[in-house]
């Protein structure tokens, strides 16, 4: 299926690592020119190195979601590059302690707020006011099954991935009269830097909960993110989308 993505403009928030890495590569092989966004300077620099030796067209943004001006800077910066952003992804992420939330304190919950929600706002706000004038955008965020279906020990950080999925909504119900989509992505546990933790005493426990057996790569996740990105997936805004090799069944 030809996704039509030839040189459309994604910027990637996440983007040297993970989910985000990968889907960067897909939206290489699709001809997406991209715009790769990270705290991490230097794997940032790795990334853009290895998509651009693979015939990607690349520019990097070292960018601290948190920071709104570091997002409109992210964002100005692409325009400039490339003359317009055509899509978001927002992948950039934090897990956060396994811990009962009885034994958290503020300071414990400051960042996976920061990053995980508020940075997910700061960088759809970023380019909403340039998408809203070329009337035209796709904006795909990674929330969560955490974010749908409680978990104990995951309290927070399931609270701030229930509010992208909110978020994504109300974006979704504001920006669909302009043409821009809003979805979401909600993996399952996905074995990334973030799920480091996971052994392999973990692993086996937690694949009894999943049907398919295993827990999820990046590659399960990126091909939805691609496909919600392309004219494909026109008609489709608003929507949580599990990928989670039917942890939750809906």
């Amino acid at each position: 299926m030809d996704l039509k993505l030839k040189d459309r403009v994604a910027i990637i928030t996440g983007g040297a690592s993970g989910i985000g890495r990968m889907t960067a590569e897909y939206l290489r092989r699709e001809g997406v020119k991209l715009i790769l966004a990270d705290a991490d300077a230097r794997a940032l620099d790795a990334a853009a190195a290895e998509l651009t030796q693979r015939g990607a067209e690349v520019a990097t943004a070292p960018t601290d979601v948190r920071d709104y001006g570091s997002c409109t800077r992210m964002v100005a910066d692409a325009i400039k590059r490339f003359g317009r952003v055509d899509a978001l992804v927002n992948s950039a992420g934090i897990g956060g302690p396994l811990e009962f939330f009885a034994r958290t304190a503020p300071e414990d919950w400051t960042n996976l707020l920061a990053i995980n929600l508020v940075g997910v706002m700061n960088c759809c706000r970023a380019v909403s006011d340039h998408m809203i004038e070329r009337r035209y955008g796709k904006i795909v965020s990674l929330a969560s099954e955490a974010g749908k279906v409680s978990e104990k020990r995951m309290v927070v950080y399931g609270a701030t991935k229930g509010g992208v999925i909110t978020l994504t909504r109300g974006l979704a119900v504001e920006l669909g009269r302009y043409g821009i989509n809003v979805n979401c992505v909600c993996p399952g546990v996905t074995h990334t830097p973030m799920t480091s933790y996971v052994t392999e005493e973990i692993e086996e426990a937690a694949t009894r909960f999943y049907p398919l057996g295993r827990l999820g790569q990046p590659e399960d996740i990126a091909p939805m993110i691609t496909f919600l990105l392309s004219e494909e997936a026109s008609w489709i805004t608003g929507q949580a989308i599990s990928v989670s090799g039917g942890f939750t069944r809906s």
